[in-house]
């Protein structure tokens, strides 16, 4: 029977059975160059773009500083700077150069033609991170959680702040003049040594045992009974932290560490050394014209009105060094081993950082 015409009219036709994938055809070269300028456009388009969220997102977030250090208190406790005046003033002091530390880092990684890891934090904040650690003694495992990165960030965070503090501070001239000494000398010491250019004494810092039988007898000290490492420390008389030596094992004696640190060579002939009781370095002053002061020290009879002012003076100096440094409490406990290659630089920033805490009224050991 035929099919009616209207019916075989509306049937579609089946398309063609392909027997075989056309492999063969091949793309223009120019649709092929075309089409890869414009991946590369839009993979420039796709980082821009998350460079931009990356900067406006840092825009509206608040450095961290700002949540924990409100007031004054806040950034004593967190710092150990007296106020967001004073810490503003070492920031300014260090920020021109800080971008470094980021160049560096991703100078680094494109050598190992690595990716560069985003900013997680503003600059500023890795200041503040740095300060959590050492001035408030705060264990990178804290940190981790506070500011919401890895252990191993936060180590790598301290490191490059130790080593670039360091250098940066350690720039700034600080060895004060004959002439700055004596326009800033309290009259007590201008009354009793009014050549007296520098208080010095040596410190110790307890550290962890090594294994090692003879690193154990290289850092033990006698005076403290533990292995310790230790420093020269030089104050001016106004209360200002003028020499930081590196620090030495604690088996090696203050004479040896007063030749070693070259103190010497920063003073004339005519400047006046003041040291406490001990510290038997008269012979090698006068070598170069340097007289030693020593405070007189209580026998049988009673102190003199100027001898008491003398020995009250130096103690007090004396004091002032060690608890400036120790307030950080990066030293509250043993120095780890893990350490050693980082804390003669940490020692060295810890004094250097106390300075801008201002200078020291002898009397009441208060900043003015």
């Amino acid at each position: 029977m035929p099919v009616p015409e209207s019916i075989t009219e509306d049937v579609p036709h089946p398309d063609p059975v392909l027997t075989d994938n056309d492999y063969t055809c091949h793309p223009s070269p120019g649709k092929m160059d075309s089409a890869a300028r414009t991946i590369q456009q839009l993979k420039v388009q796709v980082v821009t773009l998350e460079h931009e969220i990356q900067q406006l997102t840092l825009k509206n977030q608040q450095p961290l500083i700002s949540m924990f250090c409100v007031t004054d208190e806040d950034h004593r406790h967190y710092t150990r700077f007296s106020s967001k005046k004073v810490i503003t003033v070492l920031w300014e002091s260090v920020y021109p150069a800080a971008s470094r530390l980021v160049c560096w880092s991703k100078a680094q990684q494109a050598a190992e033609v690595m990716p560069s890891p985003q900013r997680k934090l503003e600059l500023i904040d890795d200041l503040f991170m740095f300060l959590f650690r050492v001035a408030a003694g705060l264990q990178e495992k804290t940190l981790s959680s506070l500011f919401e990165v890895s252990v191993s960030t936060i180590s790598r965070i301290i490191l490059i702040w130790t080593s670039y503090l360091y250098q940066v501070l350690g720039s700034l001239p600080s060895w004060m003049t004959r002439e700055q000494v004596q326009a800033t000398m309290p009259d007590k010491f201008r009354l009793y040594c009014p050549q007296l250019r520098v208080i010095i004494d040596c410190t110790e810092i307890r550290c962890e045992t090594a294994s090692s039988l003879s690193l154990q007898s290289e850092t033990f000290s006698s005076y403290k009974n533990h292995t310790t490492v230790k420093g020269l420390i030089g104050v001016a008389p106004c209360g200002v932290i003028t020499f930081v030596s590196t620090l030495y094992t604690g088996s090696v004696s203050d004479i040896e560490i007063t030749k070693r640190s070259h103190l010497l060579q920063l003073l004339q002939p005519g400047d006046e050394v003041m040291v406490y009781k001990g510290f038997l370095i008269e012979k090698m002053l006068s070598e170069v014209g340097v007289k030693l002061i020593i405070p007189p020290l209580k026998k049988s009879t009673q102190l003199s009105k100027e001898d008491t002012q003398k020995t009250l003076a130096i103690a007090c100096l004396r004091i002032i060094a060690e608890r400036r440094v120790k307030e950080y409490h990066i030293w509250d406990g043993l120095v780890p081993l893990s350490m050693v290659r980082s804390v003669s630089q940490l020692w060295a920033i810890c004094f250097l950082m106390s300075n801008y805490q201002g200078t020291l009224d002898i009397k009441g050991d208060k900043p003015v």
